[in-house]
């Protein structure tokens, strides 16, 4: 890789660089919210090189450099690893010889596995990204095998990791029991969030309260939970209607389970969109729906938030934490009688329009994009800070 001249950073004394891997499948883009955060990070930091998995790019921004490059699921996801760990040694050496320092970093599993593997080849330390309450995973989300490997994949990576990263505050607390440290750096929002929704509304022919979810269609995402409830709202409320943003491996089975209910004139499935997409749903939405099994804190949240949308969630992971103070947020058990019964009252008791705004500000203000990444700067600089003095 031919890297571009980093910035120096005085609070280090020296250039930085961030190599970086995450095992999480992206989509086929070049500008998702993934591309603007870390072309911001670098901005920050001096330069970064990112690693990711997802259909095939390369693509050099300056101060960021991105090699994407297709995973494979199960144990086949070695081939990615092996290969990531190859790009980052020679990224990480490249950088070393400049008399940079160097940090790795690693996001979700087999981001996790290449992190480790290159700080142990070029002696450099590694921070562990955990965006997920994996600790607390009920069954349902992966199954009890993968469930156990998983949660002891993490307690292993977090007790190697030189610093731990996490979302939210109830996997704070789950790995303090277990003795391990964490630091708590929330998701956050694109600046697009910060520009307020001009409210509409649905199409003549959908006149009922017009529900929304956005989420990849896994099990951890409780869509399941969510038709069985929805099925019962509109037993008392026939004009509702549900519109689901996401795509993923569960949408064949909930198609076929909607229209077991009864359900396929009132659901639709959306597919993937884009972010602007999503907000011009958003504006229409009378009620946004987070049905998940396990989350750390969904990014989903904050958006509808930021949106001045009425929120009903699952009380799962990082969410009560974070909204339990939230007055445009309800918050419900995760199955689907009681996700009913929080639609039921949402839909008939929503929050008045001053309270919706009350809460965006509060959002904008702790989630704001500048200022979440402000603090995951401050982060690396410390980590890389104590590493600059180890190899002085």
């Amino acid at each position: 890789m031919n890297a571009p001249t980093s910035s120096l950073d005085p609070a280090v004394g020296t250039r930085l660089t961030v190599v970086t891997f995450s095992g999480h499948r992206q989509g086929a883009v070049e500008n998702s919210a993934d591309f603007r955060s870390w072309s911001a990070l670098a901005d920050r930091l001096g330069h970064v090189r990112c690693v990711w998995a997802g259909p095939p790019l390369e693509s050099d921004r300056g101060s960021m450099y991105v090699v994407r490059r297709p995973r494979r699921s199960g144990v086949r996801s070695l081939l990615w690893t092996a290969g990531s760990i190859r790009i980052g040694v020679r990224a990480a050496r490249a950088a070393v010889r400049r008399g940079e320092v160097v940090l790795l970093n690693g996001a979700e599993p087999w981001g996790w596995l290449s992190a480790w593997i290159v700080s142990l080849v070029v002696r450099r330390p590694w921070l562990m990204d955990i965006h997920a309450d994996y600790l607390a995973l009920p069954v349902a989300s992966l199954g009890r095998w993968r469930r156990a490997v998983l949660a002891r994949a993490v307690v292993r990576f977090a007790r190697r990791a030189s610093e731990r990263r996490v979302v939210a505050q109830s996997m704070v607390d789950a790995l303090a029991r277990r003795g391990i440290p964490s630091v708590l750096v929330p998701p956050r929002l694109l600046p697009v969030w910060e520009e307020s929704l001009e409210r509409r509304r649905p199409l003549p022919t959908e006149p009922g309260p017009s529900l929304l979810a956005v989420g990849r269609l896994v099990p951890s995402k409780g869509y399941d939970i969510l038709l069985t409830a929805f099925a019962t709202l509109v037993e008392t409320v026939p004009s509702a209607r549900l519109r689901i943003v996401g795509d993923g491996p569960e949408k064949v089975r909930l198609v076929r389970q909607a229209d077991r209910l009864g359900l396929s004139g009132r659901v639709t499935f959306l597919g993937s969109r884009d972010v602007e997409e999503v907000r011009g749903e958003l504006a229409c939405a009378d009620l946004f729906v987070i049905s998940s099994r396990d989350e750390g804190l969904p990014r989903t949240l904050l958006e509808a938030a930021a949106a001045e949308v009425p929120v009903v969630a699952t009380s799962v992971g990082g969410i009560p934490a974070a909204a339990s103070e939230w007055a445009s947020v309800s918050l419900v058990s995760a199955d689907a009688v009681s996700l009913a019964a929080g639609l039921r009252q949402a839909v008939a008791d929503p929050p008045a329009p001053a309270v919706l705004t009350a809460v965006r500000r509060h959002v904008l203000a702790v989630y704001g994009f500048s200022t979440n990444l402000d603090q995951l700067a401050d982060l690396y600089r410390r980590i890389m800070a104590e590493a600059g003095e180890k190899h002085r």
